[in-house]
């Protein structure tokens, strides 16, 4: 009986049950890699759009949820630099210490979120029964996505917090120049404004003087030997830079300044007492004097700007001290800079002082080192050292270089450059540099910077060519310096009126005693000789960027 039933049972049929099972198996190990491919495709679309992984799954809702909050973030942020342009937002955006302290957390949470949603993707659409394999391949799949979303926000909070710490160290309270002056008469420097509020109103230009200190170079006390008042046309952007010589001598002290009683004509005990010897003068007689500087903190500094404040009859608001030492981590964090050298420059020497008084240098000095003549990319020590070298020239040469490499810095710093090395650039900047501007006010600086950008930039230097730095005329200096922050506009150029034809009879010579040719000696007009033998004025009023042609 029992092999009539097997023989009774169709072909095909006998364990059904373990068949069935069988062929869901076989289905299930069918489906495995087509799963995981859709696992994959789908962790992947939530990482480049925060959610969108989700929205076949159970969680569609919180997917639809992400994918709305990223469209409306990427939406906000066109419409903002939209609104305001690229340059003109990032500049404000660098500028508002709250505004990049909100963009790290809103970094932070963004990321911690996106990545959230990445995993969270993986987990809901992994397959149900995947080998080890699959599940590794899954897992590590997910981890590099999480890396790469993860970088850019690294990246950010690292500029964001460089540029945080250098605004903490570069701008101060509003005291680096002590309790001295901002105006002409010493009231105070300009304060911080309300947010919201123009500092320019009553202000037509804002005068910022830029100091070159040599305070890390092994010798006692800080000599000034770089001094510039950069004079900015706040309505225009227009701007006027004033080379002030370190020799100046006679260099009057305001009448207020507590230096006036010692020296009421000026400055004057020879070639000892000059423009960049005011700071150690001042810091000496407060030394002995403590009573007349109180609640100055920096009675060099104020010293040094109430003095320049005199010496070219303008109102200083701000300053801007530079260690020059540190000048050479900047040029070196930008890669270099690019000038044309025009004379062989020793940098890197011994000098010793001559019988006559005059710098010398030693030819055997160690590490000496020359720049030749030619355009070349110089290297942050090279550049320190094009900017201060006057063993073979003379301060003059120097303060021609130094504006020289102001141009080829403003020139050359191009924006992906900036972007590339901004950590570098940024802490060289808050290693080396401190300003009396207050945070504050950045915002306003920042828009007038962007006029800056489209203005012009003029140098007028007060050299051996146009001053007796030994006998200087001040009055003479004062007028030179309202003369070229009020230039006379140019007339408008006519045509010239017609000379009428001769009558009948009469020669092209009757009644005019001039000539268009040369004289009986062969010679032209006076006017004519003089303007071919006489040259071109030098260091006068010129484009910022002639000085180094």
């Amino acid at each position: 009986m029992n092999e009539s039933r097997d023989a009774a049972r169709p072909e095909g049929s006998g364990g059904g049950r373990h068949a069935a099972h069988g062929t869901r198996a076989d289905r299930r190990r069918r489906r495995t890699p087509q799963s995981l491919r859709r696992a994959l495709g789908l962790t992947a679309l939530s990482a480049v759009v925060p959610g969108a992984g989700l929205l076949p799954t159970r969680r569609r809702w919180l997917g639809l949820l992400l994918v709305g909050l990223a469209l409306l973030a990427v939406v906000a942020l066109v419409w903002w630099v939209s609104r305001e342009g690229l340059t003109s937002t990032a500049l404000r955006t660098a500028a508002d210490g709250g505004r990049l302290r909100t963009i790290i957390a809103i970094l932070v949470a963004g990321t911690v979120v996106w990545i959230g949603a990445i995993s969270l993707t993986a987990l809901m659409t992994q397959p149900r029964r995947s080998t080890t394999g699959q599940r590794v391949t899954l897992a590590a799949f997910t981890g590099l996505l999480c890396l790469v979303v993860s970088a850019p926000a690294v990246m950010g909070v690292r500029y964001i917090d460089s540029h945080l710490a250098a605004m903490d160290k570069v701008f101060t309270d509003g005291t680096v120049g002590g309790g001295g002056g901002g105006t002409a008469d010493g009231t105070g420097a300009t304060s911080s404004v309300r947010p919201g509020a123009d500092p320019w109103a009553d202000l037509p230009r804002v005068n910022m003087l830029l100091l070159g200190s040599d305070a890390a170079e092994a010798r006692e006390g800080t000599r000034t030997d770089t001094m510039i008042v950069v004079s900015i046309d706040t309505t225009t952007g227009d701007s006027v830079l004033f080379s002030i010589p370190r020799n100046l001598q006679q260099v009057p002290f305001p009448r207020d300044h507590p230096l006036h009683e010692v020296y009421p004509e000026g400055y004057d005990c020879g070639d000892q007492c000059l423009m960049n010897a005011v700071w150690m003068e001042a810091e000496a007689h407060a030394e002995e004097n403590p009573e007349l500087y109180a609640g100055d903190p920096n009675v060099g500094l104020t010293a040094t700007r109430r003095t320049l404040e005199t010496v070219l009859g303008v109102p200083i608001h701000h300053t801007v001290i530079v260690n020059l030492q540190g000048f050479e981590d900047l040029i070196d964090a930008m890669g270099g800079v690019t000038v044309t050298v025009k004379e062989e420059i020793p940098i890197n020497g011994r000098t010793y002082t001559d019988a006559n008084g005059k710098l010398q240098l030693d030819p055997d000095s160690p590490q000496l080192e020359w720049l030749e003549p030619g355009t070349q990319t110089l290297t942050g020590f090279q550049a320190l050292g094009y900017s201060r070298s006057r063993v073979m020239s003379d301060d003059f040469d120097r303060m021609r270089r130094q504006r020289c490499m102001v141009a080829a810095v403003i020139d050359q710093a191009n924006p992906m450059t900036l972007l590339q090395r901004y950590p570098a650039i940024i802490t060289a900047v808050g290693d080396n540099v401190v300003t009396d501007i207050p945070q504050g006010d950045l915002g306003a600086w920042a828009e007038l910077t962007l006029l800056v950008q489209d203005a012009t930039i003029k140098s007028l230097p007060f050299t051996a060519q146009n001053t007796d730095t030994a006998d200087p005329n001040y009055s003479h200096i004062r007028y030179r310096v309202w003369e070229a922050l009020h230039p006379t506009p140019e007339p408008e150029p006519t045509a010239a009126p017609a000379t009428p034809a001769p009558e009948d009879g009469a020669t092209a010579t009757d009644g005019d005693t001039s000539t268009d040719g040369p004289d009986e000696d062969g010679g032209g007009t006076p006017a004519d000789e003089e303007a071919t033998t006489s040259e071109p004025p030098s260091d006068e009023l010129e484009e910022i960027g002639a000085v180094c042609d």
